[in-house]
This record gives structure tokens, C-alpha cells and sequence, in this order.
């Protein structure tokens, strides 16, 4: 009996990886990498092939706002979608069209159907060069500053640095209008070994990177960083240093 369309293909592709193991078992070193590497591209055909069945998306429809903004938006960096990867429920899916909305902090895939992903499913995604990954609050410990969602891995080495925008909708009466405004709330940690530690001021940075406070304060001022005036980039590039003092 002939099974058509896509119950076919996953049957098919069922009994190629179950006697992958035999099969393995007579090829060359060399024959191997290309075996594993025709897995790969049939798993990818799999996964284009399966269509509404991926995993991808199981998610319910995005509504959206049915209102304007006097400034702003929800969305991180721009309020169109964007081609990016994310790690779903196990499986990575690249080349994606995504959206993250960081008021309801839920990431939207499929810039046509927009699908609003599970979060807790979501291991990290990429959007406009930018990595993200999901955090969850030690509920073991309660001085940890770390709540459940997701961050922005600025830098990621020995030390780790984090960073979580939040926005928020302020709604305010105006000529006996409702007017809606975002605001942003911005907040950075440090991950120094197990430790998330905010960074909230300057003196803050110098006091958790005490132990070579005065290699970074020469550092700072070498290269002309400025907490106030380029937050990301001057964290960024102290958090690398540091690790470099203390490899």
C-alpha cells in the first residue's frame, strides 16, 4: 500500500535513522562525516516538509495591540519582523522570520501566521545580531536578582553579561483622550561564577570587579568609556578585560 504525502516522507525518514547505527558501523571515518551530514540536510527537508505539524508552531495566534503608541513601540529594536534563529523545544530553527515583544515578553514566529511562541520552550533565540537567552528564577534563592524571562547576552566568556529590557505601557489622560507611551526600564548583570550581581552605577562595576579595580579604572579612562553616555559597549568591554586580567 502506497502512504502519500508527508506520513510517507516520515516513515521514510523513521527507517533511514534506524539502521543509521548498522550502517555506521561499516563506514570510513571519512564516509562518516558525509553520512552525518546527509542526516542533517534530511532532517532539515523533514522539518520545511512538515509545515503547520512543526513543533515551531504549536503556539496560538499573536493579537497584537489594537491601539497606537504617541512613542514607541513593543517590539525589540524595530516593530518589523526580522530574520533570526531560535531553540525551541530541543530543535534549532534558523532562518526564521521573528519578532520579540518585550511588553508581553513573548517572541513571534512567522511573519504571516505570527505565531506566539510558548516561552518556557524557548532555550534562546538571535534577532538583529542580538543573543538572548532564557533565564529562570532560583526560587532557592531569594537574594538572587535574577527573575524568570529573557536576556540579552551581551558577553558571554568567564564572566557573563546580561542585559533585560523591560517596557512598559504609561497611560495617561490628554484633552479627554487615553494616550499610551512606552517606557523602558534597562538593568545589567554580571554573571561571576554562579553569582548574577547587578551593575547599576559605575561604582558598582569598580566594587564587583574590585580585585583589579585599578587596572580597570586605568582601563576606563585609557579608552575613554563612559557608563552614562555608551552603557553597553563600556561593560562590554571591561567585562572582556577583566577576563583577560584574571585567565
Amino acid at each position: 500500500m502506497k502512504i502519500p504525502g508527508k506520513a510517507g516522507f516520515v516513515l521514510g525518514l523513521i527507517f533511514f535513522l534506524t539502521a543509521s547505527s548498522s550502517l555506521m558501523a561499516q563506514l570510513s571515518a571519512e564516509d562518516s562525516v558525509f553520512y552525518k551530514q546527509a542526516v542533517k540536510n534530511l532532517v532539515e527537508v523533514y522539518k520545511r516538509a512538515a509545515g503547520d505539524q512543526s513543533r515551531l508552531y504549536n503556539g496560538s495566534q499573536y493579537g497584537g495591540y489594537l491601539f497606537s503608541f504617541i512613542n514607541g513601540h513593543a517590539f525589540f529594536y524595530d516593530d518589523k519582523p526580522s530574520v533570526g534563529s531560535v531553540l525551541y523545544d530541543g530543535v534549532l530553527y534558523e532562518n526564521t522570520a521573528l519578532q520579540f515583544d518585550e511588553v508581553q515578553e513573548v517572541l513571534i514566529a512567522d511573519s504571516v501566521r505570527r505565531i506566539q511562541l510558548l516561552n518556557d520552550r524557548v532555550e534562546r533565540f538571535t534577532l538583529f545580531n542580538n543573543n538572548f537567552v532564557r533565564l529562570v528564577k532560583d526560587t532557592s534563592n531569594l537574594a538572587s536578582p535574577i527573575k524568570t524571562g529573557f536576556y540579552n547576552l551581551l558577553y558571554e566568556g568567564k564572566s557573563s553579561l546580561l542585559k533585560r529590557e523591560e517596557k512598559f505601557i504609561r497611560e495617561e489622560v490628554s484633552t479627554g483622550e487615553l494616550q499610551r507611551f512606552i517606557e523602558i526600564h534597562t538593568f545589567y548583570y554580571l554573571k561571576k561564577g554562579k553569582d548574577y550581581l547587578p551593575l547599576r552605577t559605575r561604582n558598582a562595576v569598580l566594587t564587583i570587579f574590585s580585585d583589579k579595580k585599578k587596572e580597570i579604572r586605568q582601563y576606563i579612562r585609557k579608552n575613554k568609556l563612559s557608563y552614562k553616555h555608551d552603557r553597553d559597549n563600556m561593560l562590554i568591554k571591561v567585562t572582556a578585560y577583566y577576563d583577560q586580567l584574571t585567565h
